[in-house]
């Protein structure tokens, strides 16, 4: 009372001095008044009080009851609203947590530079104490009391509300899940009750009358789900009611509310069986937001749209369901366990990407209807291995890093171009956002809010707009700007509904997006229409599984011959196609208002039209049957239906006529009856593979005039799975005996039993194989991934090649894939093709032993990719990420020119992989003064090097032996030797293998034990006149950047040798000095550190040892030969079996003593003087070795981590360090 009747304009000090203030200091704080703004990148910030005296104390803002903590004051100052000021406060600055309030309303908030929407606790203090709600005031006291905010910036990560909020985000996966199985169990009861009630015979019957439609049925059964969601959203965020009329909230409340439902559900002993009253109430509730059923007299706004459409629910709409099966449902939907107490679902507080992430994990199910003994079981069965809701959860951190990098940049270039805001809104609403895998639609939600947050910061001049104009500006993104495609149509369902939710400020219908949210496989199909022009490519009839190899040969033929003769058409053959301005007939459809549930309808009316025009009809046409070619089997049953060039050609040149049905129905035909049946079968082909035609689905973003094409932003997380069928997964949900065989040579010899066995199995299985090999066929020969089609195809890296074609040549891509697209051979052409052309902007790797992406392996690594339509001059990188926030760390922030890159790796283009901008500085020194070991670009190979894999051990596992014998010699695998030692480990009796022994490697004539042996014949056969010496030289293939040592290479004797320990042969010179040498150079230190910023994945592969920096042998002098040869000497000869190796060196003497102090000794003054060689400093040395020498221990680099710890570990000392460095100091002095 007293702060309202305060004369005070603001009432500011009264709020303060009179309530606030004490208030604070009950609650454990010593408010100081802060006199002086504080000033931060230009920009003023008045925060009004610091919890404690000191400036690192977290700031708390009091403004006056009489002013909204949402909204500027009327004066205009300060610029920003309360929230605003404090919230970009914290963004800016180390501050993690705050306090604003205006003595009412009292808020808590959190540093969210990354977040698109208000994020904040808030409570009505004045409503609290009014209505006496003392568990209110209890959680209020709790949560603002002084100890559960940071005491400093230095411990802000620390506090109390820090831990509450991560262990919340810790809890959402498992939350998730918990929701998942609830929605799972709500399908079966559904679906179970529906087929079972005994007044659906009808339904029933459609099941016996196609062999469809389970997945038809499957579909309505979510849509009714979706519906429930919907409502239950948007009641509990209090959406659907327009105005205050108590008497209309409650009759809706208590008669037709979702809510009401929910109660009866969680009543525990509530059952009323063999009734369907319950459903019929709820089938009044849907038909409430129909325009044409008075929802109104209730305060009800029409919905309308594909959700609460008419035909959403066709068949279940006159069905009955018991009252207990729709109750049970309603209830898992409900409730949830969660440590063994029951919880309810808030609705209102689950963001829409989670709610996304539960529904899109239960797309992969595949429903089955059974009937056993005249009694329907509906089944929900996984087409793979169970995957939990984070398979398809991106975490919020890294969606709005992608959009900071990728979206912003594109908002900010667009806004700078005026300072009108009428022209800045037109701007803005003009965007195009796409995400070509959209799913549930997460990163088009992330677009639409920061779109959105944008808008309305435009319209309102707040910096951090209320809820009700964000509301209503997303909603005009939604509109305007967003586009998505999936080849799922249930995905595309769950888009839209995630887009309704978000985009739902009440009073207005839900927006139309068919014509924006579409079903199809972005991969397959025709970019660009100009490609028919060509005709077919020859290629598209090359013989996949199940494909008549005489006729694909027949076919080719043809049709090359009828490409060679297109052009030579008559005047008489040719017809005029009439030109539509198809970009600007979608425009005008996008400028349709949707304020009322006639413009909507008008709006889907329109664009069903367009959808028949003839002249786009007959360009659709042609497009599926360019596609068909690569997908329709080559058979003698399909020979009449199968396109060919002049089939394409002949139909561009039909009149294409209306046949009427009846008045207003009618089908589009051609004249030509034998050119019918081929359109017809390309079309219906395209609706079953869902063929994507861009040019023809988004016209207005890809017009066939000379106007800008592309989107402005295309954003996502595609796929990353190989395009090959697997068999395993393919027989999950047809043959358990198969998919559960004991290896793939049992699985192998029961799919060759099938045909027998199960002809339809087998015949679905040859289908499937055919699928998936004209997918790779069309991927590899369509002339649409020039650059990615190569090796074993994974669709991550042909999307972000087709992401790449859709952007505008002033856009920007921002896609989450795995970093082999930077670093893998696979990728080399495209990632090559990225950085020459400097299309890249950023690449920020990320690796998941943190679990940041909670369903990908803990050893697996993923990229922030970010590429431009336009040269970029150096792209930005980061590299061993595990937390968004270590980008904030610049160290970790590199950049590299296109003629950095080429330097680095000249023969692949790919990336480094640099943990810190001072080993990139560091690498390109060493590559600076030190060629790479063969440059293919140049022909330059000093060494003359050559690999060989000598046995596979799959492959060739028909000539291993397991017991030694006459002729025969073991079989070397990788993971036996070492650096300098061919006896690093031995297997046991008991097949596995253990590290040797000082003792035994102290006795000259121990050798190592292998688990095959081989016929010596073998061995010299493969290395006939490619080598003649009784040693080999080999090294790992399989290593690790972040292992003890990473390069490892090694002389053994004379084996057979496993093909993860490739051979190597040196040309330049077969004398013993040269491979000591470049033995030598190989497992030094300094390129085992550069091994380290190449290495991306497991292996040391070929191209990767190709690009290593590696003295030639010219370099090389005698004094430096007389350092080396002879300690090299006494690392590798150790043993009689080396014996051949020693005497090839000119050394007629015994073994060499093993001895650890003495080894560690030779190999310090090795690396010490290739430190040397490479031209290293005394610092740089002590940086590789190990970083924190050089800088503080939390510099985000490291070396040879591991090495330290365990030296610590067994010495108690970092030996190499103290070794190496001595070693250095006596060469340096000598």
């Amino acid at each position: 009372m007293l702060l309202r009747n305060s004369t005070d304009e603001t009432a500011t000090s009264i709020t303060r001095e009179n309530f606030v203030v004490p208030l604070l200091r009950s609650l454990g704080y010593n408010p100081v008044y802060t006199a002086k703004a504080e000033v931060i990148d230009g920009q003023t910030y008045a925060i009004s009080h610091r919890a404690e005296p000191g400036d690192n104390q977290p700031p708390i803002h009091i403004i006056g009851c009489r002013l909204e903590i949402d909204k500027r004051p009327p004066s205009g100052t300060p610029r920003l609203s309360a929230h605003g000021l404090v919230q970009e406060y914290l963004n800016k600055t180390e501050h993690l947590w705050a306090i604003a309030t205006n003595g009412f309303r009292w808020r808590l908030l959190r540093d969210s530079s990354l977040m698109t929407r208000l994020t904040y606790i808030e409570f009505d203090l004045e409503q609290i104490l009014k209505n006496e709600n003392f568990a209110e005031f209890g959680l209020f006291y709790r949560l603002f009391h002084r100890s559960r905010l940071p005491s400093g910036v230095d411990d802000a990560d620390q506090c109390l509300l820090e831990y509450y909020h991560q262990e919340a985000l810790q809890q959402g996966g498992r939350v998730r899940d918990k929701l998942r199985d609830g929605v799972e169990k709500a399908l079966i009861q559904l679906g179970m009750g529906f087929l079972q009630h005994p007044a659906n015979e009808h339904l029933r019957q459609r099941f016996q009358t196609s062999s469809h439609y389970e997945f038809d049925y499957y579909r309505q059964l979510l849509r009714l789900i979706y519906r429930l969601l919907f409502l239950m959203v948007a009641e509990s965020r209090n959406l659907l009611l327009i105005g205050d009329d108590e008497e209309k909230a409650r009759i809706y409340r208590e008669y037709y509310s979702i809510e009401r439902s929910r109660e009866l559900a969680e009543r525990p002993r509530w059952r009323r069986e063999g009734f369907q009253d319950l459903w019929q109430g709820l089938r009044v509730t849907f038909r409430l937001f129909d325009e044409n059923w008075r929802g109104e007299l209730l305060g009800l706004s029409p919905l309308n749209g594909d959700l609460f459409g008419s035909k959403t629910l066709l068949d279940l709409d006159d069905c009955g369901i018991d009252n207990y099966d729709l109750m049970q449902a309603i209830r898992h939907l409900s409730l949830y366990e969660q440590r063994g107490q029951i919880r309810r679902v808030n609705y209102a507080a689950l963001d829409v990407e989670e709610l996304g992430s539960v529904y899109e994990s239960l797309l992969d199910f595949h429903p089955q209807i059974v009937q056993h003994e005249g009694v329907y079981q509906f089944k929900l069965v996984f087409g793979s291995d169970r995957k939990t809701t984070g398979a398809y959860y991106t975490p919020p951190q890294l969606v709005q890093q992608l959009i900071k990098t990728a979206l912003e940049p594109v908002i900010e270039e667009r806004l700078n171009k005026t300072k009108s805001n009428d022209e800045l809104e037109r701007i803005l609403l003009s965007l195009k956002v796409c995400d070509p895998a959209c799913g549930s639609g997460h990163f088009l939600l992330a677009a639409a809010r920061r779109l959105g947050k944008e808008l309305a910061r435009i319209r309102t001049g707040e910096a951090e707009p209320g809820s009700e104009p964000l509301k209503l500006a997303i909603r005009d993104v939604i509109q305007n700007c967003i586009y998505g495609v999936d080849i799922n149509p249930l995905a595309v369902d769950l888009c839209k509904v995630a887009l309704w939710i978000e985009g739902f400020p009440g009073r207005l219908p839900l927006n139309f997006l068919d014509h924006r949210i579409k079903c199809g496989n972005s991969l397959v199909g025709v970019l660009d229409i100009s490609c028919l022009e060509d005709g077919i490519p020859d290629e598209a009839y090359k013989a996949v599984t199940g494909d008549d190899k005489k006729l694909s040969t027949q076919l080719k033929k043809r049709n090359k011959k009828e490409r060679e003769n297109q052009g030579q058409l008559s005047i008489d053959e040719q017809q005029q196609v009439n030109n539509v301005d198809y970009a600007q007939i979608w425009r005008q459809l996008g400028a349709i208002p949707e304020t009322t549930p006639q413009e909507v309808r008008s709006k889907e009316k329109q664009y069903k039209e367009i959808l028949r025009e003839p002249n786009r009809w007959l360009k659709y046409s042609a497009c599926n049957l360019w596609t068909t070619a690569f997908f329709l089997p080559l058979t003698e049953h399909n020979l009449q239906l199968l396109p060919t060039t002049e089939s394409l050609n002949r139909l561009q040149r039909e009149i294409v006529e209306k046949i009427y049905k009846s008045e207003g129905n009618y089908e589009l035909r051609i004249l030509n009856f034998e050119l019918t049946k081929i359109v017809d079968a390309a079309n219906q082909l395209a609706e079953k593979k869902h063929f994507f035609h861009w040019c023809l689905e988004f016209p207005e973003v890809f017009p066939e005039t000379g106007e800008k094409t592309g989107f402005d932003c295309v954003l996502g997380n595609p796929p990353w799975e190989r395009i090959k069928l697997q068999e395993k997964e393919f027989f999950t949900t047809h043959s358990a005996e198969i998919a559960n065989a004991a290896n793939k040579a049992a699985r192998e010899k029961l799919i060759k039993e099938l045909p027998k066995k199960n002809p339809e199995l087998a015949q679905a299985f040859e289908d499937a194989k055919h699928d998936a090999e004209a997918q790779g066929k069309f991927i590899r020969e369509s002339g649409r991934f020039l650059l990615t089609a190569v090796g074993d195809i994974n669709t991550y890296a042909v999307f972000a090649e087709t992401t790449r074609k859709l952007i505008s040549s002033e856009g920007r891509v921002g896609a989450i894939v795995p970093t082999g697209i930077a670093t893998d051979d696979t990728c080399k052409k495209f990632f090559g093709d990225l950085t020459q052309k400097q299309n890249l902007a950023i690449l920020y790797d990320f690796e998941n032993r943190e679990g940041l992406f909670s369903a990908v392996h803990r050893s697996y690594k993923f990229s922030l990719l970010a590429m431009s339509g336009k040269p970029i001059k150096c792209g930005k990188f980061a590299f061993f990420l595990t937390q968004t926030r270590q980008l904030e760390n610049q160290s970790r922030l590199f950049q590299l020119t296109p003629q950095d890159i080429a330097l680095l790796n000249p023969n692949t283009l790919t990336c480094p992989v640099f943990r810190s901008s001072i080993d990139a500085e560091l690498t390109k020194k060493i590559y600076q003064r030190v060629p790479v070991l063969e440059n293919e670009r140049c022909d330059r190979n000093p060494w003359g090097i050559s690999f060989m894999r000598m046995f596979d051990m799959a492959n060739d596992s028909g000539l291993f032996k397991n017991k030694a014998g006459d002729g025969l010699v073991p079989l070397y695998e990788a993971k036996m030797f070492h650096q300098f030692d061919h006896r690093w480990a031995t297997y046991t009796d008991r097949g596995d293998t253990r590290d040797l022994i000082d003792e035994e490697k102290g006795n000259a004539s121990f050798s190592v034990q292998p688990r095959y042996w081989v016929n010596r014949v073998e061995v010299e056969n493969r290395l006939a006149e490619k080598w003649d010496k009784d040693w080999v030289l080999a090294f790992r293939d399989v290593t690790n950047a972040t292992n003890e040592r990473t390069a490892i290479f090694s002389t053994i004797p004379k084996v057979a040798v496993g093909h993860k320990a490739p051979l190597i042969f040196l040309k330049v010179n077969q004398s013993s000095i040269s491979y000591c040498l470049f033995l030598t150079n190989m497992n030094s230190l300094i390129l085992d550190y550069v091994v380290r910023q190449k290495i991306g994945g497991c292996s040391l592969s070929f191209f990767i040892l190709k690009q290593l920096p590696v003295l030639p042998p010219e370099s090389y002098t005698q004094t430096d030969i007389d350092f080396i040869v002879p300690r090299v000497l006494e690392l590798v000869y150790t043993t009689w079996d080396m014996q051949p190796f020693a005497q090839d060196m000119g050394y007629e003497g015994e073994p060499f003593i093993w001895n650890n102090q003495r080894r560690a000794l030779l190999r310090a003054e090795l690396d010490a003087y290739y430190a040397k060689l490479y031209g290293l400093t005394r610092n740089e040395l002590r940086y590789i070795l190990d970083p924190t020498d050089v800088y503080d221990k939390d510099f985000p680099s490291e070396t040879f981590r591991v090495l330290k710890n365990n030296e610590i570990k067994q010495f108690g000392e970092y030996r190499t360090q103290r070794l190496v460095l001595e070693a250095w100091d006596r060469i340096m002095r000598n």
